[in-house]
Protein backbone atom coordinates (compact mmCIF):
# COMPACT_ATOMS: atom_id res chain seq x y z
CA UNK A 1 0.00 0.00 0.00
CA UNK A 2 1.22 3.62 -0.91
CA UNK A 3 0.33 7.18 -2.10
CA UNK A 4 -1.40 7.17 -5.32
CA UNK A 5 0.43 8.97 -7.75
CA UNK A 6 -2.13 10.13 -9.87
CA UNK A 7 -4.91 11.59 -6.88
CA UNK A 8 -2.14 12.03 -4.84
CA UNK A 9 -2.19 12.56 -0.94
CA UNK A 10 -5.10 10.82 0.75
CA UNK A 11 -5.47 8.34 -1.86
CA UNK A 12 -3.73 5.19 -1.30
CA UNK A 13 -3.15 1.99 -4.00
CA UNK A 14 -3.13 -1.60 -3.59
CA UNK A 15 -2.07 -4.02 -6.02
CA UNK A 16 -3.63 -7.18 -6.92
CA UNK A 17 -1.19 -9.97 -8.06
CA UNK A 18 -3.42 -11.87 -11.05
CA UNK A 19 -0.37 -13.83 -12.01
CA UNK A 20 1.01 -13.76 -15.79
CA UNK A 21 -0.73 -14.39 -19.22
CA UNK A 22 1.49 -14.36 -22.70
CA UNK A 23 2.75 -11.56 -22.21
CA UNK A 24 4.14 -11.56 -18.54
CA UNK A 25 2.88 -9.91 -15.44
CA UNK A 26 -0.39 -9.45 -14.76
CA UNK A 27 -1.64 -6.66 -12.08
CA UNK A 28 -4.93 -4.89 -10.91
CA UNK A 29 -4.84 -1.75 -8.93
CA UNK A 30 -7.46 -1.13 -6.66
CA UNK A 31 -7.12 2.79 -5.44
CA UNK A 32 -9.27 3.80 -1.75
CA UNK A 33 -9.86 7.51 -0.44
CA UNK A 34 -8.27 7.63 2.84
CA UNK A 35 -11.10 8.87 5.29
CA UNK A 36 -9.17 11.52 7.45
CA UNK A 37 -11.68 13.77 8.33
CA UNK A 38 -15.68 13.38 9.33
CA UNK A 39 -17.66 14.03 7.12
CA UNK A 40 -19.21 17.67 6.23
CA UNK A 41 -21.45 19.20 8.40
CA UNK A 42 -22.41 21.61 5.88
CA UNK A 43 -23.95 18.18 3.78
CA UNK A 44 -27.37 17.40 4.87
CA UNK A 45 -26.43 13.84 3.05
CA UNK A 46 -23.53 13.40 5.30
CA UNK A 47 -23.49 11.18 7.69
CA UNK A 48 -21.41 8.35 9.30
CA UNK A 49 -19.57 6.59 6.40
CA UNK A 50 -20.43 2.93 8.80
CA UNK A 51 -24.32 3.44 7.90
CA UNK A 52 -23.51 3.61 4.00
CA UNK A 53 -22.62 1.61 1.76
CA UNK A 54 -18.85 1.39 0.15
CA UNK A 55 -18.66 2.64 -3.41
CA UNK A 56 -16.55 1.39 -5.87
CA UNK A 57 -15.89 3.08 -9.09
CA UNK A 58 -14.70 1.17 -12.39
CA UNK A 59 -13.69 2.63 -15.26
CA UNK A 60 -14.54 1.98 -19.00
CA UNK A 61 -12.60 0.93 -22.22
CA UNK A 62 -9.33 2.73 -22.60
CA UNK A 63 -9.55 4.42 -19.94
CA UNK A 64 -8.62 4.68 -15.51
CA UNK A 65 -9.64 5.70 -12.41
CA UNK A 66 -9.11 9.32 -11.82
CA UNK A 67 -12.65 11.57 -10.73
CA UNK A 68 -11.01 13.04 -7.81
CA UNK A 69 -13.93 15.23 -7.27
CA UNK A 70 -16.58 12.96 -7.73
CA UNK A 71 -14.83 10.47 -5.42
CA UNK A 72 -14.44 13.23 -2.67
CA UNK A 73 -17.50 13.93 -2.95
CA UNK A 74 -19.05 10.77 -1.88
CA UNK A 75 -16.55 10.66 0.55
CA UNK A 76 -18.02 13.78 1.97
CA UNK A 77 -21.34 12.23 2.08
CA UNK A 78 -20.21 9.42 4.37
CA UNK A 79 -19.42 6.68 1.53
CA UNK A 80 -16.39 4.70 1.99
CA UNK A 81 -14.83 5.09 -1.72
CA UNK A 82 -12.96 2.79 -4.27
CA UNK A 83 -11.60 2.60 -7.79
CA UNK A 84 -10.01 0.08 -9.55
CA UNK A 85 -7.65 -0.18 -12.53
CA UNK A 86 -8.35 -3.11 -14.31
CA UNK A 87 -5.48 -5.48 -15.95
CA UNK A 88 -4.07 -3.56 -19.17
CA UNK A 89 -5.26 -0.42 -18.12
CA UNK A 90 -4.25 2.73 -16.14
CA UNK A 91 -1.88 2.27 -13.62
CA UNK A 92 -1.98 -1.64 -14.11
CA UNK A 93 -0.67 -1.53 -17.71
CA UNK A 94 2.48 -3.05 -17.55
CA UNK A 95 5.42 -2.35 -19.92
CA UNK A 96 5.09 -4.60 -23.33
CA UNK A 97 1.85 -5.00 -22.35
CA UNK A 98 -1.48 -4.60 -25.48
CA UNK A 99 -3.47 -2.18 -23.87
CA UNK A 100 -6.92 -3.29 -22.62
CA UNK A 101 -6.42 -6.46 -24.12
CA UNK A 102 -8.25 -9.64 -22.86
CA UNK A 103 -10.22 -12.35 -24.34
CA UNK A 104 -13.26 -12.65 -21.70
CA UNK A 105 -14.68 -9.99 -19.78
CA UNK A 106 -14.91 -12.48 -17.11
CA UNK A 107 -11.35 -12.86 -16.36
CA UNK A 108 -11.88 -9.39 -14.34
CA UNK A 109 -13.79 -11.59 -11.98
CA UNK A 110 -10.00 -11.98 -10.34
CA UNK A 111 -9.66 -8.53 -9.72
CA UNK A 112 -12.94 -7.57 -8.97
CA UNK A 113 -13.33 -10.25 -5.98
CA UNK A 114 -10.10 -9.38 -5.04
CA UNK A 115 -10.98 -5.83 -4.34
CA UNK A 116 -14.24 -6.78 -3.08
CA UNK A 117 -12.47 -8.80 -0.53
CA UNK A 118 -10.59 -5.65 0.89
CA UNK A 119 -13.49 -3.66 0.89
CA UNK A 120 -14.78 -6.76 3.56
CA UNK A 121 -17.18 -9.12 2.91
CA UNK A 122 -19.53 -7.63 5.65
CA UNK A 123 -20.34 -4.14 3.53
CA UNK A 124 -21.36 -5.20 -0.19
CA UNK A 125 -20.18 -2.02 -2.22
CA UNK A 126 -22.62 -0.17 -4.68
CA UNK A 127 -20.57 -0.37 -8.60
CA UNK A 128 -20.43 2.93 -9.91
CA UNK A 129 -19.08 2.01 -13.11
CA UNK A 130 -18.72 3.27 -16.47
CA UNK A 131 -19.24 2.18 -19.74
CA UNK A 132 -17.30 -1.39 -21.24
CA UNK A 133 -16.97 -0.92 -16.98
CA UNK A 134 -21.12 -0.97 -16.58
CA UNK A 135 -21.10 -3.97 -18.86
CA UNK A 136 -18.24 -5.75 -16.84
CA UNK A 137 -20.11 -4.65 -13.39
CA UNK A 138 -23.66 -5.80 -14.40
CA UNK A 139 -22.14 -9.21 -15.86
CA UNK A 140 -20.24 -9.51 -12.27
CA UNK A 141 -23.61 -8.85 -10.48
CA UNK A 142 -25.83 -11.09 -13.00
CA UNK A 143 -22.89 -14.33 -11.52
CA UNK A 144 -22.34 -13.20 -8.49
CA UNK A 145 -25.65 -12.80 -6.50
CA UNK A 146 -25.35 -10.80 -3.13
CA UNK A 147 -21.74 -9.58 -3.78
CA UNK A 148 -23.32 -5.99 -4.08
CA UNK A 149 -25.41 -3.66 -2.78
CA UNK A 150 -26.30 -2.34 -6.17
CA UNK A 151 -25.18 -1.04 -9.59
CA UNK A 152 -25.55 2.86 -10.73
CA UNK A 153 -24.22 2.54 -14.21
CA UNK A 154 -22.89 5.86 -16.45
CA UNK A 155 -23.51 5.22 -19.80
CA UNK A 156 -22.72 1.71 -19.51
CA UNK A 157 -22.16 -0.48 -23.10
CA UNK A 158 -24.42 -3.15 -22.98
CA UNK A 159 -25.57 -2.91 -26.25
CA UNK A 160 -23.99 -2.16 -29.74
CA UNK A 161 -24.85 1.00 -32.05
CA UNK A 162 -28.47 -0.13 -33.62
CA UNK A 163 -28.92 -2.80 -31.05
CA UNK A 164 -29.31 -6.63 -30.99
CA UNK A 165 -29.65 -7.13 -34.47
CA UNK A 166 -26.66 -5.38 -35.30
CA UNK A 167 -24.78 -7.53 -32.85
CA UNK A 168 -26.06 -10.35 -33.75
CA UNK A 169 -24.28 -9.76 -37.51
CA UNK A 170 -20.91 -8.45 -36.21
CA UNK A 171 -20.77 -11.71 -33.61
CA UNK A 172 -19.64 -14.04 -36.24
CA UNK A 173 -17.02 -12.30 -37.86
CA UNK A 174 -15.40 -10.85 -34.91
CA UNK A 175 -14.98 -13.62 -33.24
CA UNK A 176 -13.70 -15.33 -36.33
CA UNK A 177 -11.02 -12.18 -36.21
CA UNK A 178 -10.47 -12.26 -32.89
CA UNK A 179 -9.24 -16.32 -33.15
CA UNK A 180 -6.77 -15.09 -35.46
CA UNK A 181 -5.58 -11.79 -34.77
CA UNK A 182 -5.73 -12.20 -31.23
CA UNK A 183 -4.24 -9.22 -28.67
CA UNK A 184 -3.39 -7.41 -32.70
CA UNK A 185 -5.58 -4.53 -33.09
CA UNK A 186 -8.87 -4.58 -34.94
CA UNK A 187 -9.02 -1.40 -35.42
CA UNK A 188 -6.59 1.77 -35.33
CA UNK A 189 -6.91 4.41 -32.45
CA UNK A 190 -9.92 5.97 -32.61
CA UNK A 191 -11.81 9.80 -33.07
CA UNK A 192 -10.22 12.44 -31.02
CA UNK A 193 -13.80 13.74 -30.57
CA UNK A 194 -14.46 13.03 -26.87
CA UNK A 195 -11.06 14.32 -25.92
CA UNK A 196 -12.09 17.98 -27.97
CA UNK A 197 -14.96 17.79 -25.82
CA UNK A 198 -13.72 17.19 -22.57
CA UNK A 199 -9.93 17.55 -21.92
CA UNK A 200 -8.59 21.27 -21.48
CA UNK A 201 -5.79 20.78 -24.42
CA UNK A 202 -8.72 20.77 -26.67
CA UNK A 203 -10.75 23.58 -24.97
CA UNK A 204 -12.57 21.33 -23.10
CA UNK A 205 -12.99 21.16 -18.88
CA UNK A 206 -11.36 18.96 -17.63
CA UNK A 207 -7.86 17.52 -17.42
CA UNK A 208 -6.63 13.64 -16.68
CA UNK A 209 -3.91 11.85 -18.52
CA UNK A 210 -3.54 11.87 -22.05
CA UNK A 211 -0.85 9.22 -22.22
CA UNK A 212 -3.26 6.69 -19.69
CA UNK A 213 -6.78 7.73 -21.72
CA UNK A 214 -5.62 8.61 -25.31
CA UNK A 215 -7.52 11.10 -27.17
CA UNK A 216 -8.80 8.35 -29.85
CA UNK A 217 -8.70 5.62 -27.58
CA UNK A 218 -5.67 2.41 -27.71
CA UNK A 219 -5.98 0.57 -30.46
CA UNK A 220 -8.64 -1.67 -29.91
CA UNK A 221 -7.34 -5.51 -29.84
CA UNK A 222 -9.35 -8.36 -31.78
CA UNK A 223 -10.02 -9.85 -28.52
CA UNK A 224 -11.45 -7.08 -26.98
CA UNK A 225 -13.94 -6.51 -29.16
CA UNK A 226 -14.91 -9.66 -29.62
CA UNK A 227 -14.89 -10.19 -25.41
CA UNK A 228 -16.94 -7.41 -25.42
CA UNK A 229 -19.66 -8.61 -27.54
CA UNK A 230 -19.70 -12.28 -26.23
CA UNK A 231 -20.62 -10.16 -22.87
CA UNK A 232 -23.52 -8.15 -24.31
CA UNK A 233 -24.79 -11.40 -25.51
CA UNK A 234 -24.41 -13.40 -22.24
CA UNK A 235 -25.93 -10.53 -20.66
CA UNK A 236 -28.89 -10.17 -22.62
CA UNK A 237 -29.75 -14.07 -22.05
CA UNK A 238 -29.23 -13.76 -18.52
CA UNK A 239 -32.30 -13.17 -15.99
CA UNK A 240 -33.06 -10.13 -14.06
CA UNK A 241 -30.79 -8.37 -11.48
CA UNK A 242 -32.59 -8.25 -8.35
CA UNK A 243 -30.89 -5.40 -6.79
CA UNK A 244 -31.66 -1.38 -7.74
CA UNK A 245 -29.88 0.06 -10.66
CA UNK A 246 -29.42 3.03 -11.34
CA UNK A 247 -28.58 3.97 -15.36
CA UNK A 248 -27.49 7.76 -16.05
CA UNK A 249 -26.96 8.75 -19.66
CA UNK A 250 -27.21 11.78 -22.12
CA UNK A 251 -30.16 12.65 -23.88
CA UNK A 252 -28.99 11.97 -27.17
CA UNK A 253 -25.90 10.66 -28.92
CA UNK A 254 -24.26 13.05 -31.63
CA UNK A 255 -22.04 10.71 -33.44
CA UNK A 256 -19.90 11.11 -36.57
CA UNK A 257 -15.99 11.34 -37.74
CA UNK A 258 -15.56 15.18 -38.02
CA UNK A 259 -16.10 17.44 -34.62
CA UNK A 260 -19.11 19.36 -34.80
CA UNK A 261 -19.70 21.57 -31.73
CA UNK A 262 -23.25 19.38 -30.83
CA UNK A 263 -20.99 16.83 -29.22
CA UNK A 264 -19.96 18.59 -26.13
CA UNK A 265 -23.59 18.08 -24.68
CA UNK A 266 -24.20 14.81 -26.23
CA UNK A 267 -22.92 11.28 -26.41
CA UNK A 268 -20.27 11.19 -28.62
CA UNK A 269 -19.47 7.61 -28.91
CA UNK A 270 -22.41 5.24 -27.99
CA UNK A 271 -25.98 5.45 -29.30
CA UNK A 272 -28.12 5.74 -25.94
CA UNK A 273 -31.08 4.62 -27.56
CA UNK A 274 -29.91 1.03 -27.50
CA UNK A 275 -28.11 1.65 -25.00
CA UNK A 276 -31.14 2.70 -22.70
CA UNK A 277 -33.39 -0.41 -24.02
CA UNK A 278 -30.54 -2.84 -23.19
CA UNK A 279 -30.68 -1.09 -20.02
CA UNK A 280 -34.86 -1.33 -19.26
CA UNK A 281 -34.16 -4.56 -19.44
CA UNK A 282 -31.58 -5.66 -16.37
CA UNK A 283 -34.24 -6.17 -14.09
CA UNK A 284 -36.99 -4.93 -11.78
CA UNK A 285 -35.29 -1.98 -10.17
CA UNK A 286 -33.80 -0.04 -12.80
CA UNK A 287 -34.07 3.63 -12.75
CA UNK A 288 -33.10 5.14 -15.94
CA UNK A 289 -32.16 9.28 -16.40
CA UNK A 290 -31.67 10.54 -19.33
CA UNK A 291 -29.57 13.58 -18.51
CA UNK A 292 -30.09 16.68 -21.14
CA UNK A 293 -26.39 17.93 -21.77
CA UNK A 294 -24.51 15.05 -20.51
CA UNK A 295 -21.67 13.69 -22.35
CA UNK A 296 -20.57 10.14 -23.10
CA UNK A 297 -19.37 10.09 -19.39
CA UNK A 298 -21.88 12.03 -17.77
CA UNK A 299 -19.51 13.31 -14.79
CA UNK A 300 -16.92 14.79 -16.88
CA UNK A 301 -20.48 16.99 -19.02
CA UNK A 302 -20.48 20.73 -18.57
CA UNK A 303 -21.50 22.07 -15.02
CA UNK A 304 -25.08 22.16 -14.93
CA UNK A 305 -25.54 18.63 -16.99
CA UNK A 306 -22.89 17.17 -14.25
CA UNK A 307 -24.35 18.90 -10.69
CA UNK A 308 -27.84 17.11 -12.55
CA UNK A 309 -25.91 13.87 -12.60
CA UNK A 310 -24.93 14.40 -9.17
CA UNK A 311 -27.77 14.99 -7.97
CA UNK A 312 -29.07 12.04 -9.34
CA UNK A 313 -27.14 9.55 -7.85
CA UNK A 314 -26.67 11.46 -4.32
CA UNK A 315 -30.99 10.63 -4.11
CA UNK A 316 -30.67 7.10 -5.71
CA UNK A 317 -27.90 6.21 -2.94
CA UNK A 318 -29.91 7.52 -0.15
CA UNK A 319 -32.13 4.91 -0.95
CA UNK A 320 -29.83 2.21 0.88
CA UNK A 321 -31.04 0.80 4.26
CA UNK A 322 -28.49 1.78 7.19
CA UNK A 323 -28.15 -1.97 7.24
CA UNK A 324 -26.19 -3.80 4.29
CA UNK A 325 -26.09 -7.61 4.31
CA UNK A 326 -23.07 -9.72 4.30
CA UNK A 327 -21.96 -10.42 0.94
CA UNK A 328 -22.11 -13.90 -0.50
CA UNK A 329 -18.44 -15.21 -1.37
CA UNK A 330 -18.04 -14.75 -4.68
CA UNK A 331 -17.14 -17.73 -6.90
CA UNK A 332 -13.65 -16.65 -8.91
CA UNK A 333 -10.85 -18.44 -9.98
Amino acid sequence: MSTDPILGEGYTTHPIDLGADDEGPLIATLIHREATSTPSQTDPGAIDAATKPPILLMHGWSDYIFHRELMEHLGRRGHDVWGLDLRKHGRSLLPGQTATEVDSLSRYDEEIGAALRIIGRHRPPVLLAHSTGGLTAALWAQRHPRTVSGLALNSPWLEMHLGPVARSLAEAPVKLLAERLRERPLFPSGSSNYARATHRDFGGPYDYDLMLKPPGGHSLPANTLGAIIDGQRRLAAAGPLNIPVLVLHSARSRIGARFVEEMRRADSVLDVRALARAAARLGPEVRLEAIDGARHDVFLSDADARARAVSILDEWLETFGTETPTMSAPQVP
